[in-house]
């Protein structure tokens, strides 16, 4: 039960680590330095968050599958569901003056934001998921093919 949780949770370190990397150290310089200080604070566009977002969970769904005890896929993918669980909690908890924590989900376009966000966490997840599902079964077979060299080379060595 903890390695599965661990495993989750290692995803979503990595998946913020990657985001805020990919966002306030390649996205924002960049759009500083094209179109200026205010543009940037603003708000960087959608498609841009959207991939960044997508970019992180990526990885963050490929960690934790290739980190979980068994079934990967299902860690990978819970890495955005559990993203996306949290966050809530995380806005009702932070202080807020006052303020509607959900007010950008009021309008048509937050919202939509929001769901095409989900969508595309929980897609790259999975993909994610895919992927390390499938390097963990590689690195295993060719741990395997290690082992079985050194003892064939043992027994050799003690046949001489």
């Amino acid at each position: 039960m903890m390695k599965s949780v661990s495993a989750v949770f290692i995803g979503i370190l990595l998946a913020l680590g990657i985001g805020a990397l990919a966002v306030f150290g390649i996205v924002a310089p960049v759009f500083t330095r094209l179109f200026g200080m205010e543009v940037v604070s603003t708000a960087l566009p959608p498609v841009i968050v959207v991939f960044a977002a997508a970019f992180a969970f990526y990885f963050g769904g490929m960690a934790a599958a290739y980190k979980a005890p068994s079934h990967p896929r299902f860690h990978g993918v819970m890495v955005g569901v559990t993203s996306f669980a949290v966050s809530p909690i995380a806005n009702l908890a932070a202080p807020s003056d006052g303020a509607d924590p959900f007010a950008n989900l009021r309008t048509i376009g937050g919202l939509l934001l929001t769901v095409v966000l989900v969508v595309a966490v929980l897609a790259a997840s999975y993909v994610g998921a895919r992927r390390g599902e499938v390097l963990h079964a590689h690195n295993q077979s060719v741990i395997g093919r290690q082992r079985s060299r050194k003892a064939r080379e043992q027994l050799s060595q003690e046949e001489k």
